[in-house]
């Protein structure tokens, strides 16, 4: 944007120009002063706007290279320098303004472009996904429904548009479909159902429904809802629940055909004692192996019982000081081994407290009978959990974790094997679990873990 003056003459006082011996010193989309057309001989002049200075009367003809003459008079000089850097910046401003846009023309068409891009895949997820997806009005009435749901519930060119989706549900559900569709409408959250489907193919699905609330300038005008087919699955729910009753059932059974022969049997053995009189070592022998036998058929009756009415026990939650629990624990087993404990004090969690006495007593119960010469307890915390760990100073465990948990494994030969199992079982119940390590050098280490709030638990299964 620079302006020149080319000139044997020096160019009027007070004027800001560049001076300029040839014309191939200047830019070629500058403005240009000169004293006389001479300077600028028979070369092209570009895009240069040129002014003549003249000190008298300006020249009849101009050369039309020239745009103009003009007296050598500093203001006018200024005047016309002023104006062209003027209109250079509006220039340059309106091309920053053309380019800017351009470059914004260009983003809204590819904002477009990856616009219709992500709906195409959307549509093509949802037409071609496994669950049923639609949308209901406010009256419970179909706008939109994918290619699954035609699939299910549809046949060949049927209309679906304004029907009620009720007309598809088993009448003794759909007042539960009702209610989920209102709290949806008023709430203004996610809500879930469950309902039986009366299907094209002639047999009926159970669905899990989960309808969100479409919501547009505060105001929520229809729901979407996914919905999934749940038939296999409550029908396998149903099989292991009459599966796990008649096992339970079994084991009662079985515990009660058990103990009678038993208990007769070693009346036999117990009468045969008290009458044996010359009766040899041999026979001693055996009758001590039958009692020894039947004494561990009856605590591995007693144990699968006590694990049976372990698994049918319904948690019931309260605000419980872990640290007073295990203190009273610790204090009426029978240890015979001296205890260490390092426990914080008012360290609570909102638990079963039947379910973690069950569960601390099992490991504890093992830790003794590994023949530690002393056992460590120790209670601790993160945010989410407490931690109740249980050190022997043993041998340690050379199985794997599984196996140890499993039930009926011991490496007493005299044991059930069912202490570690009802320790699993109870934690899991309370959404906890079980920590291992098999080597502590010396001894292993069990430890319970214990949801702090079982409540926040239950509010993320819900």
């Amino acid at each position: 944007m620079d302006v020149y003056w080319l000139g044997t003459t020096a160019p009027p006082v007070g004027v800001d120009l560049r001076r300029a011996s040839v014309l191939g010193e200047t830019e070629d989309d500058c403005l240009l002063f000169t004293d006389s057309t001479a300077h600028l001989g028979r070369r092209k002049t570009g895009s240069r706007r040129i002014y003549l200075v003249c000190d008298g009367k300006a020249p009849e003809r101009l050369p039309g290279t020239i745009l103009g003459a003009i007296p050598r008079d500093a203001a006018v000089v200024s005047a016309i320098s002023m104006l062209y850097r003027e209109m250079r910046q509006s220039f340059e401003v309106g091309d920053m303004l053309i380019r800017s846009l351009g470059e914004k023309d260009r983003t809204i068409r590819e904002k477009q472009r990856l616009m219709i891009m992500d709906s195409r895949r959307y549509n093509a997820i949802i037409r071609n996904a496994n669950d049923l997806i639609f949308i209901l009005g406010p009256s419970g009435k179909m706008t939109f429904c994918n290619e699954t749901f035609r699939q299910y519930l549809l046949s060949d060119g049927e209309p679906f548009l304004g029907r009620p989706f009720s007309d598809f549900v088993v009448e003794d559900d759909r007042h539960d479909l009702d209610m989920a569709i209102g709290r949806g409408f008023e709430r203004g959250v996610p809500v879930r159902a469950e309902v039986r489907l009366q299907l094209l193919s002639g047999r009926t699905g159970i669905f899990s429904l989960l309808c969100t609330p479409l919501e547009e300038e505060g105001r929520i005008y229809a729901l979407s809802v996914i919905g999934r087919d749940i038939t296999d699955i409550r029908a396998m729910q149903r099989r292991l629940t009459i599966q796990a009753n008649d096992l339970s059932q079994m084991m009662n059974g079985l515990a009660h055909e058990l103990r009678n022969p038993l208990t007769v049997i070693g009346a036999y053995i117990r009468r045969l004692e008290r009458e044996k009189g010359d009766m040899n070592r041999k026979w001693e022998q055996a009758l001590s192996g039958i009692y020894s036998s039947i004494s561990r058929i009856e605590s591995m009756i007693e144990h699968v019982e006590r694990y049976e009415k372990l698994v049918r026990m319904e948690p019931a939650c309260s605000r419980v000081d872990l640290c007073s629990l295990v203190r009273q624990a610790v204090q009426e087993i029978e240890t015979g081994v001296p205890i260490r404990m390092q426990a914080p004090e008012g360290l609570h969690a909102f638990c079963d407290a039947g379910h973690v006495r069950v569960a601390f007593n099992r490991i504890l119960e093992n830790a003794l009978q590994t023949g530690t010469p002393e056992i460590a307890v120790d209670i601790s915390r993160d945010e989410s959990y407490a931690y109740v760990a249980v050190r022997d100073f043993g041998p340690g465990v050379k199985d794997k974790v599984q196996t140890i948990l499993a039930p009926f494994y011991s490496t007493d030969p005299m044991k059930t094997g069912l202490g570690l199992t009802e320790a699993r079982i109870a934690m899991i119940k309370i959404h906890g679990d079980i920590e291992v390590v098999r080597h502590a050098d010396p001894g292993a280490v069990f430890t319970l873990k214990i949801l702090l709030d079982r409540r926040l638990k239950a509010r993320e299964s819900s």
